[in-house]
């Protein structure tokens, strides 16, 4: 019987406070409009041309600027921003519905406004609107002052956003989003393993760890991956200790630069746990750390032979008018004409076999590439492509691998490994 007793008393005095609180707050209004309206009414401020949005909150001042069709972070420090989320940001601001007036005399601080609240100004280079944000109160309702104006009663909404909303959230969660095949350079070190692709006069190539031709549709691929990478999550804002996350000393380091003359040196620090694959990174240039998933991670880092074109010669067949072949003391000399090949002394010579060597050379891709020293002891043969203003466009060197099959190389130490009956394509000019 007392159990049942003190559970009366209990729900009693819920009620009593229930009734209570809804009374104090229905003598903070005044008058209620039955119909709510915006609490931004100025026609001067353009919100679809807003410029500048500025975010104190907890004691802390966040500044956006809008710039060449972007939004970016200024203040504490440099950040591109999501655009729908700055959008989605501003549409809350114009949308915050006013809901009534206070009506007794009530000191600002008490409602959470004054000197020490939180506010966000809006300004679209002309006009300005500053909102202070006061305290939430009951019924999904808060309150809120537009500048100097007396304070009113407003939804909640642009509490939720602008105040209860984690800000990180806003930002591009794309880690090199302004990369692009139109960049100029590409570098990545790992363990002191490193690679360079270097732009030069339209086209891409590899100057380390050896100069060599590149795969164009290969590098394409990995570039437009590269730009579509996201960031896992933020970790934190302006570190004071690298050390703890492994960036002080990054154990692989990522660059790329574009034409703009914009470098983004990305770091990549130790494993976020000893179960875990996933890794702290951050840019060198951004004081924020965050954490990347080693699956997406990893596709920086592939083997540089990947990115080498596997094709013997970068000639076309087009543009080749002779062909000299050398092997054990001897040449072979074939001519172009027209549609026929012949030899030094214009013997004609068999046009497929040619024309099979040629797609063997400059068209057909091995089944596997290595970045070595050529074997010069086990050397074949040298196939030099001559233009038809008879100067050298090309030299392939040809030579046996010791573990099988045929290496194809034209002075870039990138062993193109053929199989054995590749040599059928080469035998008919050996003498």
């Amino acid at each position: 019987m007392i159990l049942r007793r003190d559970i009366w008393i209990l729900c009693c005095i819920a009620v009593v406070s229930s009734v209570f609180a809804i009374s104090i707050h229905n003598k903070e209004i005044a008058k209620s409009s039955e119909t709510s309206e915006h609490l931004i009414q100025t026609q001067s401020l353009h919100f679809d041309a807003i410029q500048k949005i500025v975010l104190h909150k907890n004691g802390r001042e966040l500044e956006f600027t809008f710039n060449d069709g972007e939004w970016w972070q200024v203040l504490p420090f440099e950040m591109r921003m999501d655009s729908a989320s700055m959008l989605a940001l501003i549409r809350s601001v114009q949308g915050v519905q006013r809901i009534g007036d206070i009506t007794e005399e009530t000191k600002l601080p008490t409602l959470g406004l004054g000197d020490n609240s939180n506010w966000i100004a809006l300004s679209d280079g002309n006009e300005t609107i500053t909102i202070h944000l006061g305290r939430k109160t009951l019924a999904g309702r808060a309150y809120a002052q537009v500048g100097d104006s007396p304070p009113v009663i407003v939804d909640q909404s642009l509490h939720r956003r602008a105040i209860d909303m984690d800000h990180k959230l806003w930002r591009d969660v794309r880690l090199l989003p302004d990369f692009t095949i139109d960049g100029e350079s590409i570098e990545r070190v790992v363990r002191g393993d490193r690679l360079h692709l270097q732009q030069s006069g339209g086209s891409w190539e590899m100057r380390e760890p050896v100069n060599a031709r590149v795969d164009y549709d290969i590098l394409t691929e990995w570039i437009g991956r590269i730009a579509a990478m996201r960031v896992g999550s933020f970790v934190i804002d302006e570190p004071t200790n690298l050390d703890m996350f492994g960036l002080l000393d990054p154990v692989a380091t990522f660059s790329v630069s574009n034409r703009n003359g914009t470098t983004h040196n990305v770091l990549v620090g130790s494993r976020v746990s000893a179960n875990s694959q996933d890794r702290y990174v951050m840019l060198a240039d951004r004081p924020v750390v965050f954490k990347i998933q080693w699956k997406i991670l990893s596709q920086l880092f592939p083997a540089s032979e990947i990115f080498v074109d596997s094709t013997g010669s970068a000639v076309s067949r087009f543009d080749v008018k002779r062909v000299s072949i050398r092997s054990n003391n001897s040449e072979v000399l074939l001519i172009r004409n027209v549609e026929r090949w012949l030899d030094k002394d214009g013997v004609p010579f068999d046009t497929n076999q040619v024309d099979d060597l040629l797609t063997w050379l400059l068209e057909t891709k091995p089944p596997s590439v290595a970045i070595g020293q050529y074997p010069k002891i086990d050397e074949i043969a040298t196939i030099t492509l001559e233009g038809y203003d008879l100067k050298p466009l090309d030299t392939i060197r040809v030579a046996s691998n010791p573990d099988g099959g045929v290496i194809l190389e034209n002075g870039d130490n990138v062993l193109r490994l053929h199989p054995d009956e590749s040599q059928a394509f080469l035998q008919p000019f050996l003498k």
